[in-house]
């Protein structure tokens, strides 16, 4: 797909949108952008049909595939691509992507920092169309709503971490967001290459659909290509200590996963291990974030699914008291009952669905609702004191009930932890 000469239609113009536009001028096209907030779009505050007199339309990845325009450009024929897939039209290089529902970020990172001089964008949050021109090594990540509206993407390396139900307010089912996960590998040839975490319940299905070399990762299995015991790495090429900050169970996977897609992209093997205790962790996955009179608080803000919730819980050695809640998007909290019985002492629901929260887990654990985090926040702490244990925010839901992003809800659990060590002695 080349921009030349299109009319390319800008359905949302956020951060992607506006880089898209900038590389649809460069490249000498024309762009309509119809937006609900920005003055700056060519109309604003409706979307109307006027944008399907384009070529081709790019929505937002935020807006789903049963919007009234991108149903009407589907039934009239017009092409729908992401962003994403635009601007992959225009780098040059290897291209590893990496999808999956919780880590990809944190497995991005790590490859990134694997592969000296690489770049990195994506659902990362630099846009694809930003790297435009550019050659070398690409490190992708790429979120269902990206993939959806792909059509020829065909990564040199696809990387899957894991897959559980997540954003089925979007896809409407789990069956149609795995659909769209797979879609990494529908293009890829025998001269690609698929990273699979075998200890995923779905790897089946992936490796089912795998075209090109199947690399695998494992925590459980030692013929895994890639395996991790908890305190080594072993490889085709040698093994490696895992750094004592990356222990955990969610980064032991990140760690293995990301070792294994930079060699495939290319890295040195023995370059790529020796950099593993210069890995960094991101913010809002199980970052500590304050302690008062010996109670440790916890931020897992980015746990926004039930599958990252039980992830982060089965990282602590004692149990936790949790604070939980927010926006579902329709997913089924009820898969936690077992992890939430083994590691959780006390929950603190908080958000929309708070109530729904304690129905769910009262018969197991005592529950305790809390109107906003700052009282959230301080029923943790006391529980926490009773039992000796951590308090983890991870809230298994989406944070726009209450707030702008997951980003604003760390902000408001760090900034209430901070006034309450500032009030209590």
């Amino acid at each position: 797909m080349r921009l030349e000469g299109k009319y390319v239609g800008i359905l949302g113009y956020a951060r992607s949108g506006r880089s898209l536009k900038r590389l649809v001028e460069k490249v000498g096209g024309k762009t309509f952008v119809s937006d609900l907030t920005s003055s700056e779009a060519d109309e604003w505050g409706e979307n109307t049909y006027s944008i399907l007199m384009t070529d081709l339309i790019s929505p937002s990845p935020g807006i789903p595939p049963h919007n009234r325009i991108l149903r009407r450009a589907e039934t009239s024929r017009i092409p729908v691509l992401s962003e994403f897939e635009i601007g992959w039209y225009y780098i040059r290089g290897r291209v590893i992507a990496i999808t999956g529902t919780n880590g990809k970020s944190t497995v991005a990172h790590f490859t990134h920092g694997l592969l000296p001089g690489s770049f990195i964008g994506g659902n990362w949050g630099v846009p694809v169309s930003d790297l435009a021109f550019k050659e070398g090594t690409f490190v992708l990540e790429v979120s269902s709503f990206q993939l959806h509206y792909t059509h020829r993407f065909r990564p040199d390396v696809a990387v899957i971490t894991n897959v559980s139900p997540d954003h089925l307010d979007w896809h409407g089912s789990f069956e149609a967001y795995l659909r769209d996960k797979v879609r990494i590998l529908a293009n890829q040839t025998n001269k690609d290459v698929a990273v699979l975490n075998m200890d995923d319940p779905h790897y089946p299905i992936f490796r089912r659909h795998s075209r090109g070399k199947v690399i695998t990762v494992s925590l459980k299995d030692p013929k895994a290509t890639y395996y991790s015991d908890g305190e080594r790495i072993f490889t085709p090429y040698g093994k490696a200590a895992v750094p004592e900050h990356l222990k955990d169970l969610p980064n032991l996977y990140n760690l293995t996963m990301a070792v294994a897609g930079a060699v495939a992209a290319g890295g040195d093997p023995e370059r790529v291990l020796s950099r593993l205790e210069d890995l960094s962790t991101l913010p809002h996955r199980v970052e500590v974030v304050g302690e008062v009179n010996g109670v440790k608080f916890y931020d897992d803000s980015k746990g926004t699914n039930p599958g990252a919730t039980a992830m982060a819980l089965r990282s602590f050695p004692t149990r936790v008291v949790l604070i939980m809640g927010g926006d579902d998007k329709g997913l089924d909290l009820s898969v936690l009952r077992d992890v939430v019985r083994e590691k959780v002492a006390v929950i603190v629901a908080v958000g929309r669905n708070r109530k729904e929260v304690y129905t769910l887990f009262k018969d197991i654990v005592p529950v305790h609702e809390a109107e906003d985090y700052r009282e959230a926040v301080r029923v943790a702490y006391e529980e926490a004191r009773k039992h000796n244990v951590p308090v983890l925010l991870s809230p298994g839901c989406a944070s726009f009930d209450m707030f702008r992003n997951y980003r604003h809800r760390a902000e408001v659990f760090r900034r209430e932890v901070d006034k309450l060590s500032g009030s209590v002695k």
